[in-house]
């Protein structure tokens, strides 16, 4: 059964990750996923330090609303090569300051530590459009997979 590209088979659960246009490109910044041995879907993002995610962390609208759509509550950031992770409630990020481009962007603060986990891979991806864009969204199959 599929719920808005949230697939649960008799294996378990098919992953997405979510797409959104940037600088008139698709970006994949997050997933809907779920931690390796784990049915429950979370909301994951893999942190690479990038410039200005030092002492914040955005997420497009869009982005928010598929993933309260298909049931996630928790929101994880994780660092691989520091093997970090940082979490908060989903909808912590309903309190934090919409901007123009569409994303809400939270301080890093508002998460607290947790132990690292794998999650498992996105074997798909579901284009969204957010707020300010006006394409049409669609599904993907992730190229060499």
């Amino acid at each position: 059964m599929t719920v808005m590209g949230w697939a649960m088979a008799a294996s378990g659960l098919t992953p997405v990750a979510l797409a959104v246009r940037k600088h008139g490109r698709w970006c994949i910044v997050a997933k809907v996923t779920a931690f390796t041995g784990s049915h429950e879907p979370i909301l994951a993002v893999a942190w690479r330090n990038q410039p200005g995610t030092m002492d914040a962390i955005s997420l497009p609208v869009a982005v928010i609303e598929y993933a309260e759509r298909v049931g996630v509550v928790n929101f994880f950031l994780r660092n691989d090569r520091l093997l970090k992770m940082l979490a908060c409630p989903l909808a912590t990020f309903h309190r934090g300051r919409l901007a123009a481009d569409g994303e809400r962007y939270v301080p890093i603060s508002w998460l607290r530590p947790v132990p690292w986990r794998d999650w498992v891979f996105a074997k798909q991806t579901i284009c969204l459009i957010n707020s300010h864009d006006n394409e049409k969204a669609e599904q993907q199959t992730l190229p060499g997979v």
